[in-house]
């Protein structure tokens, strides 16, 4: 793995600097950008705050390396980072039981067999089997972990989930691409393919609510990035909807 980590730079590097590709899509699609090249210019830090629930359609995300090219820059980052959508919640004083006692969809990119690659997973089981094991959001990782409470009914969660968990029969590839119907490709619809887990989401999102949760507009979309969305800005009279744990 080692060996091929400046490979995979050198990949990523290409990817999100396909500046002419990134211009075509961004104008076809009308979306405006404060930077739409370069990665997020300012640090997204807020304080650790107090979890005690967890809902359907919440999303927990590890932040990533900020050196990544392309990445918004959220403190603490460090590894690749992951996000996963929780599809059955909890309540709990504790967070580490309340991780434990709650259901999250993934995808994930262990070294496991493809059926288990794309899977449904307790937000924190301890072990190293990775089939099952679920260590990403656990004690190592607290400070460096975010929940993300999106602004949707009811019926849009379930339509949310519905999306994410279709994609079971999928397989988990970083190599996986944004769909945007401009490019004529078809929107994914259900199990579709190949996913990474910061993509599988950012396609929900954008699919079913036509919500771009990328602040770069870039090809990759790193867990920063959801993390970094403007969409999960405070507003007046809405719900803390950041919050770093």
């Amino acid at each position: 793995m080692i060996r091929q980590l400046p490979v995979i730079f050198l990949i990523l590097l290409f990817l999100n600097n396909d500046y002419k590709s990134d211009q075509k899509v961004i104008n076809s699609r009308n979306i405006s950008r404060q930077d739409n090249y370069l990665s997020s210019p300012n640090l997204l830090k807020d304080d650790i705050g107090k979890i005690v629930d967890l809902m359907p359609g919440d999303i927990l995300v590890k932040t990533n390396h900020n050196w990544l090219p392309g990445t918004a820059q959220v403190f603490g980052g460090k590894g690749f980072g992951h996000a996963a959508l929780v599809i059955s919640g909890a309540s709990d004083t504790n967070l580490v039981r309340l991780l434990q006692k709650t259901m999250v969809f993934e995808s994930h990119s262990r070294d496991v067999a493809p059926e288990f690659q794309i899977r449904k997973a307790p937000a924190w089981l301890p072990g190293s089997d990775f089939r099952y094991a679920s260590i990403t959001f656990g004690p190592q990782n607290i400070g460096y972990c975010y929940l993300l409470r999106p602004d949707l009914t009811q019926v849009q969660i379930q339509k949310l989930i519905k999306f994410v968990t279709s994609q079971d029969m999928g397989t988990s590839n970083w190599r996986a691409q944004k769909r945007y119907p401009v490019q004529n490709q078809t929107p994914a619809t259900e199990g579709q393919g190949n996913w990474y887990c910061s993509l599988l989401i950012w396609q929900a999102f954008y699919t079913l609510f036509g919500i771009d949760l990328d602040p770069n507009a870039r090809v990759m979309v790193y867990p920063n990035d959801l993390i970094a969305s403007d969409y999960f800005n405070d507003r007046p009279g809405r719900p803390k909807s950041r919050i770093r744990f």
